[in-house]
């Protein structure tokens, strides 16, 4: 009886006809983005959730993740809620997601342009006063009251009572006549 050698077990032709499938390490990768995914679409609101068309049992896993407070439950349930997520298509999801973030976006890109233009006429931009000033005559003596008061406690060093009310009264402009 002939005894088996180290290279009969190995026929590496064998290997050659594998299917190329992802890594183990890849599906981890793709199964906690779609944990984040339903984490995501959670913490837009329960009525974004209800309002995703969304198959039911996948629904009612996601409202019930503002209910859980212990870390290690909510951690459970998330690796649930990434199964759930694996069984449909979550394209439609990834959309709401990225349209809310976008939302966000853009309202943060608006905060900041009123900022730059308050700062600018507390500053000393006449020109720019002038300007918000023709475009609307209505607020036009109410902008310049807060922007002199804002100067002055600039130049005071005092709290910036009429810079706060000056932004607010910009963010009440239409948005198309903004600078």
């Amino acid at each position: 009886m002939r005894k088996k050698q180290k290279r009969d077990l190995y026929a590496p032709e064998e290997f050659d006809e594998r299917e190329e499938r992802p890594s183990r390490s890849q599906l981890k990768r793709d199964m906690h983005d779609l944990q984040q995914l339903g984490g995501d679409l959670a913490a837009l609101g329960d009525r974004v959730v209800k309002e995703a068309n969304l198959p039911p049992e996948v629904e009612k896993a996601l409202l019930l993740i503002k209910k859980l407070t212990k870390h290690e439950a909510r951690r459970r349930h998330m690796q649930y809620v990434g199964k759930l997520m694996r069984t449909f298509d979550t394209s439609h999801v990834r959309e709401i997601v990225e349209a809310a973030h976008q939302g966000h976006q853009v309202k943060t890109e608006k905060f900041h342009r009123l900022e730059k233009i308050r700062d600018a006429l507390v500053d000393g931009d006449d020109d720019l006063l002038q300007e918000l000033f023709e475009t609307h005559p209505e607020d036009g003596q109410r902008l310049r009251q807060l922007v002199l008061g804002a100067r002055r406690e600039k130049a005071s060093g005092k709290p910036s009572k009429n810079a706060r009310a000056l932004f607010k009264l910009l963010r009440e402009f239409p948005e198309d006549e903004e600078s």
